[in-house]
């Protein structure tokens, strides 16, 4: 930008750290504001608007004053209590031209441009209101209170002179009012490194052995095993290891929620989170619950999960209050060192595994059946059958089922970072896919809904099983939650399942661990239990394309773990209804997924997080870098390199669609924000 706001003109001209200071304060006063949990004292006025909560924390506090803006609450008390009238307030103090606000404020609000993307993010959640949409106008409203007060303070004769707000020359952050050859060359690079990897992706595809007609291939010998995956470049990996170990395994690509929009309520907790992309809003609510033999011990497994709970949450009180903080040190501390070398050793996990708090290792949390969903969700047989039927529908999987039809969604498992949610499933809004893979299942499962959707032509054989799975991406376990429940009818293919996902598991660690440098297995599975691991996996980095081709397309290239991939064949969607929704949905959520490891890596500073060793959690809603500082937004830098080299190369997304080019232009002129994306560059578009 090529801006300064006051303090940092200030800083600029006599050395000061007014800006820092001045950022440090706000940040205290918006975690506090914003705190979801993490405080152990709330703050009073967290149910009033920022700019009036701030004004009331403002008051208690001397800290501006002692830093050296004396007369600072008294200031702040002579605004209007109202952000837009406070604002002009301010403008007029420091004689800013009206021609110049907008960019004067817009550099104003830049200098905590973490937490102005946190407040806006607040008020661009689906069901926000009015005010929350009012809070930025707040945020700008205190940061220029700050500016205001310190120019009045430490220069009195200071009046608003564009000169004295603008980035010298010799600063890089001053934008060019044309590109410079060093500007042009990167581009020019940036272009090159794009089209090889377009090129040499085409060439491969195009001499790759294929089933050039997906229509003949619904027509071969039917298979023993078809996988659905969520389209997460991580599973590009596994499938292809999966498949080769027999031709009679398929796999599919599919959103990870599996088309069921679910807010998952745990077990003993009144409300739930969405798993589903956050441009859905979840219209059915499961309630977890102790089914099966050991159902009627529900109640004891959720009295049993508030007790430890709630003993955890007192413990964790004696462990951090004012007042009990250093005798729980000096009189318990030293019963924490066998704890703490078991953990260091790996041997234990530094916190428990919350899902399974006061459940038995016989009494496995399992979600309610469809019935139950029917009551809690108000949804009925018929409405159950066609979320069953939009699934396979948008799958492409509407006959020729194999005996086993494996729905597996993913997540993570780590230890001791901020960042899990980034690594869980993006389509489940950064959680596990289990639930969505399990209530498919159930659902499809049903002979109710089965029938429903017989009439509606889709017949699912009598012998075909649908089965839930869960791919743990930093270790490439499968695990298949509900098998107990299958009858001994079930076992020898559930065991050769089983067989095979053991194998390609093994392979796929095997792969994973070279990019890692890791040499055996072992080195690569510690990764997940280590709690001083800043790389427990390398996520979605080297994500480079999105492709929305049958499977035969690709199946038996080594994409490399880089590629999104979503089955789909035009010649089962005439009307392009489907390949408008995986446009509008998937498409989006990628290139979301892939512009923020492109900004990460090309500029970790402004767009990155930073360094993920000093990262400390606050209100437990982001991380500040070190104990102070804007709120960081982005991913660490230990995300994108491995500390020699980038992990992650920076491409714009490149999306290859196998569909007629001209349902594609209409389907991007049809819908504004797509054709933004591909207009403006941030995707390329292949048919």
């Amino acid at each position: 930008r090529s801006v300064l706001s006051v303090a940092e003109a200030i800083d600029q001209e006599t050395g000061s750290e007014w800006n820092s200071h001045i950022v440090n304060d706000i940040s205290r006063c918006l975690a506090a504001h914003f705190d979801q949990g993490q405080a152990v004292w709330a703050s009073p006025w967290n149910s009033d608007p920022l700019f009036a909560a701030w004004r009331q924390m403002s008051q208690h506090s001397r800290r501006m004053e002692m830093l050296g803006i004396p007369g600072f609450r008294k200031f702040m008390a002579t605004l209007s209590p109202v952000p837009q009238r406070a604002i002009e307030q301010c403008l007029q103090s420091l004689q800013v031209p009206q021609d110049q606000w907008r960019e004067f404020l817009l550099a104003t609000l830049l200098t905590v441009s973490g937490w102005a993307a946190y407040v806006r993010y607040r008020g661009w959640k689906p069901g926000s209101t009015s005010e929350l949409n009012l809070e930025l106008v707040g945020l700008l409203a205190l940061r220029l209170t700050y500016d205001t007060a310190l120019a009045n303070t430490t220069a009195p004769a200071w009046r608003f002179k564009s000169h004295q707000l603008s980035v010298p020359d010799d600063v890089e952050t001053k934008a060019p009012s044309h590109p410079t050859h060093e500007v042009l060359a990167r581009y020019c690079v940036q272009i090159a490194s794009e089209i090889a990897y377009r090129r040499q992706l085409l060439q491969n595809i195009q001499h790759a052995p294929q089933i050039r007609d997906p229509q003949q291939s619904n027509k071969r010998t039917r298979k023993a095993v078809q996988m659905v995956f969520c389209i997460d470049v991580r599973s590009e990996l596994y499938r292809r290891h999966l498949e080769s170990l027999d031709p009679s395994i398929e796999t599919f690509g599919f959103a990870g929620f599996f088309g069921m929009p679910l807010r998952v309520v745990p077990l003993g907790v009144d409300s739930g989170t969405a798993h589903c992309p956050v441009l859905l809003t979840p219209s059915i609510e499961v309630r977890e619950a102790v089914v099966g033999p050991t159902c009627g011990n529900g109640l004891r497994a959720v009295q049993q999960r508030l007790v430890l709970r709630s003993s955890r949450k007192l413990w964790k009180t004696l462990q951090s209050s004012a007042v009990s903080c250093f005798a729980f040190v000096e009189s318990i501390g030293l019963s924490y060192g066998w704890k703490l070398a078991s953990d260091s050793l790996r041997l234990t996990r530094p916190v428990g595994n919350a899902a399974t708090d006061g459940i038995s290792p016989g009494q496995p949390p399992e979600l309610g059946l469809p019935s139950h969903i029917e009551e809690q969700a108000m949804l009925t047989r018929p409405q159950q059958a066609t979320l069953a039927e939009n699934m396979l529908r948008n799958l492409g999987l509407t006959e020729s089922f194999a005996p086993l039809v494996v729905l597996c969604g993913h997540e993570s498992e780590v230890v001791n970072t901020p960042y899990k949610s980034g690594l869980d499933c993006g389509a489940c809004g950064g959680h596990s896919g289990e639930p969505n893979a399990r209530f498919a299942a159930q659902l499809l499962n049903d002979l109710e809904i089965r029938n429903i959707l017989a009439t509606r032509g889709i017949t699912i054989p009598e012998d075909t099983l649908f089965v839930a799975a869960v791919h743990i991406t930093t270790t490439d376990e499968i695990r298949l939650p509900d098998c107990h429940q299958f009858g001994p009818s079930w076992s020898t293919a559930i065991q050769e399942l089983q067989h095979w996902l053991l194998e390609a598991s093994r392979l796929s660690r095997l792969e994973r661990a070279d990019r890692f440098g890791d040499t055996t297995e072992a080195d690569l599975l510690r990764r997940s239990r280590d709690w001083a691991e800043v790389r427990p996996e390398w996520g979605l980095a080297g994500n480079a394309a999105f492709i929305v081709a049958p499977r035969e397309r690709t199946c038996g290239m080594n994409l490399s773990g880089r590629v999104f991939m979503h089955s789909y064949d035009h010649q089962r969607d005439p009307e392009y209804r489907i390949l408008e929704l995986i446009m509008t949905a998937p498409m989006v959520v990628t290139s979301w997924i892939n512009l923020q490891y492109y900004a990460s890596s090309v500029d970790n500073r402004n767009h990155g997080s930073g360094n993920k060793l000093i990262h400390n959690v606050v209100g437990q809603l982001g991380v500040l870098e070190g104990n102070g500082g804007d709120l960081r937004t982005g991913l660490p830098w230990q995300s994108v390199h491995d500390g020699q080299d980038y992990q992650h190369e920076p491409l714009r997304l490149l999306v290859l669609i196998e569909a007629p080019a001209s349902a594609v232009e209409c389907i991007l002129r049809k819908h504004a924000h797509l054709n933004h994306l591909a207009t403006k560059g941030w995707i390329s578009v292949v048919v």
